[in-house]
């Protein structure tokens, strides 16, 4: 049984994965023999390494905004605001 398939789609270079569904199509249809497999295959470390630093640098960026606004969080809730300041300069707190 013969089948064509022809799939005309343009494709960043960014959007080739091994889970990309353009990539398991072209695996299983010409098991390696295609130019954009054998392309992928050769270079398949270079895209994880580059797909993991881009993971990294995420994680640090979302890491870096999550501690920030923990610490603005913390930083709100931790002063004590004075709506006028006392003419001797002398803080007093009431025990309630």
């Amino acid at each position: 049984m013969k089948v064509q398939l022809m799939i005309d789609i343009d494709v960043e270079d960014k959007t080739l994965t091994a889970r990309s569904p353009l990539m398991r199509v072209l695996k299983a249809l010409c098991k390696d023999g295609d130019a954009q497999v054998k392309w992928y295959n050769e270079n398949r470390e270079r895209i994880l390494a580059v797909e993991k630093e881009k993971r990294a640098l995420y994680a640090k960026e979302q890491y870096a905004k999550r501690k920030a606004k923990k610490d603005e969080e913390a930083l709100a809730t931790n002063q004590v605001v004075m709506p006028e300041m006392p003419k001797d300069n002398v803080l007093r707190f009431d025990n309630l």
